[in-house]
């Protein structure tokens, strides 16, 4: 996340009460009799906010969410020991987890759902970190002010996202069933390239695995950055994608759970459109075979999850949504070959996974803590960002770049913790406007096994070799032949960046981002590998909420009609669309929505029989409707109690057969286009479905 804390920032900066509200309080999980089998469940639910919202992970350079690509999700995947322990994992199409959010999904699900079993531990809550999903609903004030276009915290954002997540947790819970997991990992090709060759040559570590990677194909432009020479940055990575399949008993699959380590930045960040990036496309073309291999029509899930992507970018050509469309099928591809979804024997993939679940938790302090690694060495007494922080990342360059590049050091550091950086602003101004009280100031923690699996959940991104060396302090506590520990980033907190001090001397925009010094990742290496061994699960009060000024950013009067003043021709110049194409369209009205109604029309695309019946069209076995890839769909006109939307449908448009778009409003509503077939553009305006 591009976190440029500009001077234009600061000088439109108002200073704010800190609005805190109470936290929320923990009760410990109530334990409950098992089934004496072990038993899952899966589900999915739409989180795509209100339009107008501003979108979090570019800072100012970032858009604003008028229309939707790509719905977000909440996908969760509910486990379930034979004594009853439960484990829930849960990845949502967000920039970023903070902790509030994390603890009051925890309060709900037990509130609410009464899911009493599931305490802070067994709940893994983390971001894919698409950076088209909305921000300004961070726990910290910090990030209110500078993650998104627009400061502030929307309370109303914060409490719908609570409630939809919540809503998946519970619905997974339901739907539980006995059930067997496998596991198997292989490496993906093409998809991801190191953007941070120069600090990554700095570790000793970098040799070794460029040699581990030699099989993968090199970049095609064979980019080499300068003080990196023979550094490929498509072998600069892991590769690995781990996937843990969960089977009915019958060997019929129930849900996917994928792990792997890239940037969701295949798309631009001037593009205002709400969208899970190259994760949605992966997950909505992996899901599509995943519901081909169950035959029962439920809606199937793949959960993919982040890990150390801190220095990994997708390895687009050109940012957009054709990358984002190339490597999320790509992703997707790799997805169904590990999990054999379409294996004619089926019934599992790899290693099967047995055994007890046990989730350990922790919040530890970063402020001067003391780590071992290095005698006398501690983390920084307060987060500061560093200078190289305002020119963007590799894959992303701001305005400002030229004028302030990467690599800006000192000679000798003043802070202690601090090391070499340069700091983005004087200290004492930079204090002023993010004083310690608007910054998280600890780190969750969490270590979740499953049988001989380990899985950790990391709160911040986390460059590839200091998650390998966590990985490996994890792996030296368990038994020969256990599985390679996975590790999750964007998980329970967002903590910007984590590199080695190797990485960090250097001051590119990863170690810039590094908030709390040189030694940060080593901290949170120890402090994992010391949970892993402990047996007590210290979960001490929730996080504090301290959010900073309210406001609501949803569309509304004077400023919805500005903005939806030639959003269709912006929209599709954003998106890579041919404006002059005729491509199927539909537009009608609909009650106005609101936070607690379903905001977007649900869409699908249905084919004539020929005799005045109509039925869902299938492209390779799935119904193509808003759950997939193509819809863009963004408001017209928004009155105060009706609301009008326009749908285009931007998919391959087959010959030779009579169709239909079919919308169905908030209120339940139902309207059509008029027919039309491949080559004629159908009519926006919306008729009966009759």
């Amino acid at each position: 996340m591009r976190l440029i804390l500009l001077v234009v920032t600061l000088a439109l900066l108002v200073l704010s009460p800190s609005c805190a509200t109470l936290p929320a309080t923990h009760a410990r999980p109530e334990a409950r009799a098992g089934s004496g089998e072990f038993r899952a469940g899966a589900a999915k639910v739409d989180i795509t906010p209100m339009p107008g919202l501003p979108l979090g992970g570019h800072s100012i350079e970032g858009g604003v969410g008028y229309g939707v690509w790509t719905r977000l999700w909440a996908r969760a995947i509910y486990l379930e020991d034979a004594d009853g322990e439960p484990l829930v994992l849960v990845a949502v199409d967000l920039w970023a987890v903070p902790a509030g959010l994390a603890d009051a999904v925890v309060e709900r699900v037990r509130s609410h759902h009464g899911l009493t079993q599931i305490g802070r531990a067994q709940l893994l809550l983390a971001a894919t970190h698409t950076h088209h999903s909305p921000g300004n609903f961070s726990s910290s004030q910090f990030y209110n002010r500078a993650a998104s276009p627009k400061m502030g915290f929307d309370p109303a954002l914060h409490e719908f996202l609570v409630h939809r997540i919540a809503h998946a947790v519970a619905s997974a819970a339901t739907g539980r069933r006995p059930a067997r997991l496998s596991i198997t990992s292989a490496p993906v090709a093409g998809l991801a390239r190191n953007r941070s060759t120069a600090p990554f040559a700095q570790n000793p570590e970098a040799p070794l695995l460029l040699a581990a990677n030699a099989a993968l194909p090199p970049c095609p432009d064979a980019p080499v950055a300068a003080g990196a020479p023979g550094v490929d940055a498509c072998r600069a990575i892991d590769p690995t994608l781990t996937i843990v399949r969960i089977d009915q008993v019958d060997g019929q699959p129930l849900a996917l759970a994928a792990f792997v380590a890239v940037h969701a930045t295949a798309m631009l960040n001037a593009t205002d459109v709400y969208s899970g990036d190259l994760f949605a496309v992966a997950t909505a073309r992996a899901e599509a075979a995943l519901g081909r291999a169950r035959g029962d029509g439920v809606d199937p899930v793949v959960a993919l999850f982040n890990g150390p992507e801190g220095d990994v970018s997708p390895n687009w050509t050109t940012q957009g949504r054709r990358s984002a469309l190339a490597l999320g099928e790509r992703l997707a591809d790799a997805i169904i070959d590990t999990a054999q979804l379409e294996s004619p024997s089926g019934g599992g993939c790899g290693r099967g996974l047995q055994g007890a679940i046990d989730s350990r938790f922790a919040r530890i302090p970063l402020a001067a803590q003391a780590v071992n690694e290095t005698p006398g060495a501690q983390t920084a007494a307060r987060a500061l960002p560093g200078k190289s922080i305002l020119g963007g990342a590799e894959d992303g360059r701001t305005r400002f770049f030229k004028r302030q590049p990467e690599g800006q050091t000192v000679e000798r550091s003043r802070r202690a913790g601090q090391g070499p950086k340069r700091p983005v602003f004087p200290p004492a101004l930079y204090n002023l406007y993010f004083g310690a009280s608007t910054t998280p100031q600890s780190a969750p923690l969490s270590i979740h096994r499953i049988g001989p699996l380990t899985i950790a959940g990391l709160p911040g991104e986390f460059s590839t070799i200091m998650g390998m060396r966590i990985r490996l302090a994890l792996a030296a506590q368990l038994p020969e032949g256990a599985p390679r520990p996975i590790l999750i980033g964007l998980a329970g907190e967002y903590l910007s960046y984590f590199v080695t001090p190797q990485e960090y001397a250097l001051q590119h925009y990863e170690g810039a981002s590094t908030v709390w010094g040189q030694y940060a990742g080593t901290l949170i290496g120890e402090r994992m590998a010391a949970l892993a061994e402990t047996t007590d699960s210290r979960v001490e009060g929730a996080a504090p909420f301290k959010p900073g000024s309210r406001r609501s950013f949803a569309l509304r009067g004077a400023r919805a009609k500005r903005a939806l003043r030639g959003l269709g021709d912006q929209l599709a110049s954003q998106l890579e669309l041919d404006a002059d194409a005729e491509r199927p369209r539909l537009q009608f009205e609909t009650p106005a929505p609101s936070w607690s109604t379903p905001i977007w029309p649900q869409l699908r695309v249905e084919v004539s029989d020929g005799e005045g019946e109509w039925a869902p069209f299938l492209r390779d076995g799935a119904i193509v409707d808003e759950r997939g890839v193509e819809f863009v769909t963004f408001p017209n006109a928004i009155a105060r109690d009706r609301w009008s939307f326009t749908v285009w449908w931007i998919g391959e448009v087959p010959e030779g057969l009579r169709l239909r778009l079919h919308g169905f409003g908030p209120d339940g509503s139902e309207r059509c286009s008029a027919a039309f077939e491949a080559g004629q553009l159908a009519s926006a305006q919306a008729v009966d479905c009759t």
